[in-house]
């Protein structure tokens, strides 16, 4: 349907020159108003979004080519000229984009490359964005840009996100590369990485010339054709520099082509920085290009050492290739700085990754990020890993540690400020509003950081790679979690036993390999059969179940999972999976409880009579205490939309009372609790039933 455009044209009388041109404190704001102006003009007749996409990028090419090729007092060309129509303004643009744009940049544009959106649209674009300096408004235009216009359509596609310009700045200044470096973006998206270095670099050099030679020093690869072009002109145009871009598959060596196969090899780079995609969705299965990685190979944990296997994976995620991939390409004292998510960082299947990193390297830093860092586009939690490779690997050394809890944003991408204890914004000497993000000097408080100390309360610290437990390299358990029980562990009052502790005691019920059960799945498709509840992980909440889930089935479908189950008066449900609040949740199993149907992302444990007087009463209670809950917390890491614990709760430390007769005590007294909790159960029932 045509685009009526009455509600855009006015008419212009003043010639608009670059120096009229305004700063926008809001660029992104400006691109979600364009977006929803062409979402509503075009959401019955187009829906090639990646089309779309890259037409809206075409103009903000010519804009900024146009804002960088102009002196202050010259008229823009970017602009709606007076008593100039639509069709007019288009031919004008189109004209430009290809003398200005297309035949400039030949190396990199398509000779078919053209402006192809409608006259109207065209018109609607410029009109928004006229009278805004995108170069005053933005450190990075095209990061504020594709954040709007094709930042779901690369994550449905590809695992890609966008990294936050305090993210890169805050790796690019932690690692301060110098200005002969060869640098590197295997994953480098519009480029990002890539300009923020070139900023970096530039603030240290003060001769034009060196500063132009500098760009020739900074390489990436993108397998996406749209991207890889986007960052090689967006570089070429504010450097005024040759780039060294390419659109390959950067896990894929031999597959490059000339003269990236010439330029990107093994063993020469200084510095690397990365966000490769990562998620489930989009696994490597090519066996020729599995076989090139040890990361794709099987790993087996043999004496507490992961050892290498002939056999590969049948597929593997992208971003562990991505570390190996990264690790190849650096030379000897290289750096890398690589977003990854969290779960890399704790879960027990993944530590053969950690073997093979500390076997190549040292572990310079790790840097949690705050839940929000990625959103509203994604909520996977993610870290910072920091790496150098060596050749020669120091016994021991200090690797840094800290927790950003403050990103700047909301889960909604919304900017949040700090604030005075009366609720008003504080101000900075210039009366700006102080943005709330822990990573503007990061790098500073990192260098000023001192080593752990269990007795102080730390968010950023240093601690010995010596001092690292079980490959675990999350901050967040060392604070959290080491702090406690390093002081119950020189406490004799307690003796501290792992859940594996307890399963190889016989104390606890495990299913084959150690594992404690867990609940199944019935299946949508019964719900609603009968009166038997199906338990799911948001009807467990203070040491009881409820049993008014509004998920039931019927008495046939209970029968089938009973004898599986078996659920008895004193088993212990644990939340395994689930929303992150609800990680570790508990309930008792009392005689109420029995004819229920238990969720797969729910732990069932179970008490087995032993000589150490340990029943499911006190086990009740450790699982409720502070340290163990903060156990809990920092080993739950967010996949994809789900949190999970997983088989990572067998290492979970246990403080059991020393003295038989406070385990008795302990056990009295929470089973009192259970017999008032369950009477009045009763109770309510029965006023159910009276009524």
């Amino acid at each position: 349907m045509p685009v009526d455009i009455t509600d855009f044209l006015e008419e212009k009388s003043e010639i608009l020159r670059k120096k009229d041109l305004k700063k926008y404190t809001n660029l992104k704001q400006v691109f979600k108003s364009i977006n929803q102006h062409l979402y509503g003009k075009l959401k019955y007749t187009d829906t090639d979004t990646r089309a779309r996409s890259r037409q809206i990028v075409n103009l903000l090419l010519c804009k900024l080519v146009d804002e960088m090729s102009k002196k202050p007092e010259e008229e823009v060309e970017f602009c709606i000229r007076a008593g100039e129509s639509d069709k007019d303004l288009l031919k004008r643009i189109e004209y430009f984009f290809n003398e200005n744009v297309r035949k400039k940049f030949n190396n990199v544009m398509n000779e078919n490359e053209q402006i192809t959106l409608t006259k109207e649209l065209v018109y609607l674009v410029i009109k928004e964005l006229q009278e805004i300096s995108l170069l005053q408004s933005s450190k990075d235009i095209f990061s504020d840009a594709f954040e709007i216009f094709v930042s779901k359509l690369l994550k449905d596609e590809g695992g890609q996100f966008f990294t936050p310009p305090n993210i890169v700045r805050f790796m690019v200044n932690y690692l301060n590369p110098k200005y002969v470096s060869k640098i590197l973006d295997p994953a480098c998206g519009h480029g990002g990485f890539l300009l923020e270095t070139k900023d970096f670099l530039w603030s240290k050099i003060e001769s034009n010339e060196k500063k132009i030679e500098s760009i020739s020093n900074l390489f990436g690869v993108d397998k996406d054709l749209f991207l890889a072009k986007i960052s090689k002109l967006y570089l070429e145009i504010l450097s005024n520099g040759n780039s060294n871009i390419f659109c390959e598959d950067s896990l894929d060596p031999k597959s490059y082509r000339s003269p990236a196969k010439e330029l990107i090899k093994n063993d020469k780079f200084d510095y690397i920085f990365t966000n490769p995609p990562f998620g489930a969705k989009i696994p490597i299965s090519d066996n020729n290009i599995l076989k090139e990685y040890q990361l794709a190979h099987v790993w087996k944990n043999l004496n507490d050492k992961w050892e290498i296997q002939n056999k590969l994976v049948k597929q593997q995620s992208p971003q562990v290739l991505f570390i190996e991939r990264c690790v190849q390409l650096l030379k000897n004292g290289g750096k890398l700085g690589i977003v990854l998510p969290e779960g890399l960082f704790g879960n027990v299947s993944d530590r053969y990754i950690w073997e093979y990193l500390t076997s190549k390297g040292k572990i310079l830093g790790i840097i949690s990020l705050d839940q929000n860092t990625f959103q509203p586009y994604t909520c996977n939690k993610t870290s910072i890993l920091f790496f150098q490779k060596l050749n020669n690997i120091p016994e021991d050394y200090i690797v840094d540690f800290a927790i950003v809890e403050n990103v700047g944003h909301d889960k909604d991408g919304k900017v949040l400020y700090k604030l005075n204890k009366d609720g008003s914004k504080k101000l900075d000497s210039t009366q700006n509003a102080i943005v709330n993000d822990d990573l503007t000097d990061l790098h500073i408080k990192i260098g000023e950081a001192e080593e752990f100390n269990y007795l102080k309360e730390q968010k950023i610290f240093k601690i010995k790679f010596s001092q690292i437990k079980n490959k675990i390299f999350i901050p967040f358990y060392y604070i959290g979690v080491e702090k406690t029980l390093k002081k119950l562990s020189d406490d004799n009052n307690f003796i501290l036993l792992t859940i594996k502790d307890l399963i190889d005691k016989n104390i606890i019920f495990s299913t084959r390999g150690g594992y404690l059960p867990r609940g199944d799945e019935i299946g949508s498709n019964v719900y609603g059969l009968g009166d038997i509840p199906f338990i799911r992980t948001s009807e467990i909440n203070n040491w009881e179940i409820n049993l008014n889930s509004y998920k039931k089935t019927s008495e046939e479908v209970y029968l089938n999972y009973k004898h599986k189950q078996n659920i008895e008066v004193g088993d212990i449900l644990l939340v395994k999976d689930g929303g992150p609040n609800l990680i570790g949740k508990t309930a008792y199993i009392t005689e109420l409880d029995t004819k229920v149907i238990i969720q797969s992302h729910i732990f069932q444990i179970k008490t087995l009579k032993n000589e150490e007087n340990i029943d499911s009463y006190l086990l009740l209670y450790l699982f409720n205490l502070d340290v163990v809950q903060k156990q809990i917390q920092a080993i739950t890491f967010v996949q994809g939309t789900i949190a999970t614990i997983g088989n990572r709760i067998m290492e979970i430390i246990l403080p059991v009372p020393s003295e038989i007769s406070k385990r008795n005590e302990i056990s009295s007294y929470i089973k009192k609790i259970i017999k008032d909790k369950t009477e009045i159960r009763k109770r309510i029932k029965n006023v159910s039933l009276v009524l």
